[in-house]
């Protein structure tokens, strides 16, 4: 997989985050300067080397990231290396409309204007990824391209359920006889249990997984000093490790269940679940005493948007695999 330098401006780190954990997701190694450089080491400096380092820099542009001289200075950095090697380097991806630098407006951007999931997909595309070996054997090499580039294109338009589309992707696995695809389909329509999970322990869904506190004591959200904001709440149980461990939840329900959930505002409100002891800690001498879990309200439908990542990365694989498979026998 590759590594992906994030050249961004500090105004769009919450688009940067979210890219660089989904680029992390699909197995590639992204370089972002709040994970990278620690306190007390040289900024300018672990950032040439991430530069240097990079296979690709993603150039993030706005309105402020243009006007940025260390945004600046980073991509053109690999873009002189681009020239050198006659090799695309720079993928420039847009985010808002802004005036794009004369040496970017030649290129083809990932347009995330409109569709996060549009433009992740038109990014991903321009990364040499490395393709799963897949079974496909006895398939002629045109078959399902069109299917799998439809389903695609219904998976990022969101005009059918993300349930309907696994449902899809699943008739599509059992023609091309993708094992693996399959099995992905069928636990996400049924959900995942303990049985499952011990069956195929190399295949945990952590895309699932989302931050919890869990705690015995009951938080007061009336609490004046909290300001009406969750963020708030979560910032006091990640400092008070004493009364609140934090842990790493799996999501189990189906897609299904997970789409029936309501939507809402994630600033206003946080998700309370009354569990046992012993879901925590198997060992625990107390195995029945109850414990409560928190959760950002929003948590089941950023888990959503994770397995539309994962399902959108098994099919791009699959497209490839049988696009590589037709070149083949064309003798290419």
């Amino acid at each position: 997989m590759a590594k992906i330098f994030i050249s961004y401006s500090s105004k769009n780190k919450d688009f940067a985050k979210r890219l660089a954990s989904d680029l992390e997701k699909l197995g590639h190694e992204p370089w972002l300067d709040e994970w990278e450089i620690k306190v007390g080491e040289c900024i300018p400096s672990k950032i040439e080397a991430g530069v240097y380092e990079a296979d690709y820099v993603v150039v993030v542009l706005s309105t402020s990231s243009v006007k940025s001289g260390w945004v600046e200075r980073e991509w053109k950095t690999k873009y002189w290396e681009e020239i050198e090697r006659k090799k695309t380097l720079v993928l420039p991806v847009l985010i808002e409309n802004c005036e794009i630098p004369p040496l970017l407006k030649i290129k083809k951007y990932a347009d995330f204007r409109k569709s996060y999931d549009v433009g992740f997909v038109e990014l991903t595309s321009a990364i040499s990824p490395t393709i799963k070996k897949i079974n496909i054997e006895g398939v002629k090499p045109t078959e399902y391209r069109s299917d799998i580039s439809a389903l695609l294109s219904k998976i990022q338009a969101r005009t059918i359920p993300l349930s309907q589309c696994i449902a899809e992707a699943l008739g599509i696995a059992q023609k091309v006889k993708n094992d693996s695809l399959e099995r992905f389909c069928r636990n996400e329509l049924t959900g995942w249990d303990q049985k499952k999970l011990e069956e195929y322990p190399n295949e945990k869904p952590n895309y699932r997984l989302i931050e919890v506190f869990v705690s015995f004591f009951k938080i007061n959200l009336q609490y004046f000093g909290w300001g009406e904001n969750v963020s708030n709440v979560f910032d006091y149980m990640r400092s008070d490790g004493k009364n609140f461990l934090p842990w790493k939840m799996l999501v189990p329900e189906s897609v299904s269940q997970i789409e029936s959930k309501r939507h809402v505002d994630p600033q206003k409100e946080i998700m309370i679940i009354t569990m046992r002891e012993k879901n925590i800690d198997p060992q625990s001498k107390t195995p029945d005493a109850p414990i409560l879990v928190y959760a950002r309200a929003d948590s089941y439908m950023n888990v959503l948007e994770s397995i539309r990542v994962e399902l959108t990365k098994r099919l791009l694989d699959l497209l490839a695999s049988i696009e590589n498979k037709q070149k083949d026998n064309n003798g290419l």
